[in-house]
């Protein structure tokens, strides 16, 4: 392996000075530049990234970790990706398929002095073994999790789906089903525990929610509206986590026969651009913004700075699915 000893010994130079050339710092003059240069390409050097990484202490790159690379994901992780570019940072995007050997794989990349943050988009592993890791180096996530070494984007979805139900619920729809995403997501907890106020606080009787769990695909989605087609009780509101969700039953529905919103109303959840191409009522919660506030923290730790996170709150987009 070329050194930098070699590229002096070939360029008649001492190696601090072939360093101040690779390094771009402290004078050199043109004729010794171009003999380091000549010397560099000649001997095919490549520096040794790792190494300048740990003795500069930084790499900057920033890791972004995800089970799943869906619509919801890519919507927080371009803007994140954005705002790291604009301060100077590259991103390397890992996506588990919830593998947590490869996750925390990715996690020891931080250890090792590979990465020097890491934006957890969705999570394989117990909190416990992640929050580990925070002694490496900055970790910021989605999820809502209760740590003094893991800071939070979240907004409290509890919130957000009271808003959907008692929007419904003025409009006048009465029997309401709700389709959640991960059964272990604190998110899907806060959701499915609105649904139960909200149910107690109009007297009806909520619709059980183990059928509904876990509605993340596609071909999950189409089982639900089979469901709904052979179904004698069938609902007038359906609420989708996602707008992903919501626009998977309103094209089968439609395909099948249901007018929307007139035989069933449905809502989205994340204010994507397939809400808006579809014309899909949805709630917005600035997503764009979660991937950037999560961007800044990182940021703040690093640079030890304290940059203000943008403001997040729900907003109903009411559109021709209600």
């Amino acid at each position: 392996m070329t050194t930098i000893q070699d590229i002096a010994k070939l360029a008649g130079v001492s190696s601090a000075t072939v360093s101040r050339v690779m390094n771009s710092s402290g004078y050199v003059g043109k004729e010794t530049r171009i003999k380091v240069e000549k010397a560099v390409k000649e001997l095919r050097y490549t520096p040794n990234r790792n190494a300048q990484y740990l003795r500069k202490g930084a790499t900057k790159n920033l890791g972004i970790i995800s089970t799943q690379f869906n619509d919801t994901a890519i919507a927080r992780i371009n803007p994140f990706m954005e705002l790291a570019h604009e301060s100077g940072y590259t991103s390397t995007l890992f996506i588990t398929k919830s593998d947590r050997k490869r996750e925390l794989e990715a996690f020891d990349m931080l250890k090792s002095k590979q990465l020097d943050g890491i934006f957890l988009v969705y999570r394989a592993n117990e909190w416990d073994v992640l929050e580990e890791y925070a002694h490496y180096g900055p970790i910021v996530t989605l999820h809502n999790i209760d740590s003094a070494t893991i800071p939070s984007v979240f907004i409290d979805h509890y919130d957000g789906y009271m808003k959907t139900l008692e929007y419904l619920w003025n409009e006048g729809y009465r029997n309401i089903l709700n389709l959640y995403s991960t059964a272990y997501g604190l998110n899907t907890k806060r959701r499915i525990q609105a649904y139960q106020d909200f149910c107690r606080a109009h007297d009806i009787t909520p619709h059980p929610v183990e059928p509904f769990l876990d509605i993340l695909r596609t071909e999950q989605a189409e089982k639900i509206v089979s469901w709904y087609h052979t179904s004698s009780d069938k609902p007038d509101a359906i609420v989708a986590h996602s707008d992903t969700i919501a626009a998977v039953m309103v094209s089968r529905l439609k395909s099948l026969g249901y007018r929307i919103p007139e035989d069933v109303a449905i809502i989205g959840f994340d204010n994507l651009e397939i809400s808006d191409f579809m014309n899909i009522t949805t709630i917005d919660y600035a997503i764009d913004e979660q991937g950037k506030n999560a961007c800044r923290l990182l940021l703040n730790g690093l640079k030890k700075e304290s940059v203000d996170l943008y403001p997040l709150e729900f907003k109903l987009i009411k559109r021709e699915t209600t």
